[in-house]
């Protein structure tokens, strides 16, 4: 599970960024969201949830130690890479294999957590 201070962050990054869905919205009896599932494609999929507060809660994931990778041959990349650049997010690494068609780039939500996409450059045929 990836921990956010603002779940809220981490939840319009996956949805309205990368393009996950929300499959499962687990909130208290005030209507606070504190659990987010979600996925991406068939086999992709994450748990996000919010941070607590106090000393004995759980602390935020984000930071620069925190990293995960998803990909998708079945994805247009550098569609998605643009959806990230037009959000503005910060993009490094990005390697594109012209032979094989492989892309893949890394981002970073506004919390710290990097996020390594993989796929393919375009669909052909």
């Amino acid at each position: 599970m990836v921990l956010y201070r603002d779940i809220e962050i981490g939840r319009r990054f996956l949805v309205d960024v990368l393009g996950f869905e929300e499959k499962a919205v687990e909130t208290d009896e005030t209507g606070v969201v504190h659990r987010v599932d979600l996925s991406l494609g068939y086999y992709n999929r994450v748990t996000i949830g919010q941070a607590g507060a106090g000393p004995n809660a759980p602390a935020a994931s984000g930071g620069a130690h925190h990293g995960f990778t998803i990909g998708n041959n079945g994805w247009e990349v550098e569609t998605l890479l643009d959806r990230v650049r037009a959000a503005g997010a910060p993009v490094t690494d990005v390697l594109t294999d012209e032979i094989f068609g492989d892309c893949k780039f890394t981002t970073e939500d506004a919390e710290g957590n990097r996020w390594t996409i993989t796929g393919i450059v375009a669909l052909t045929g």
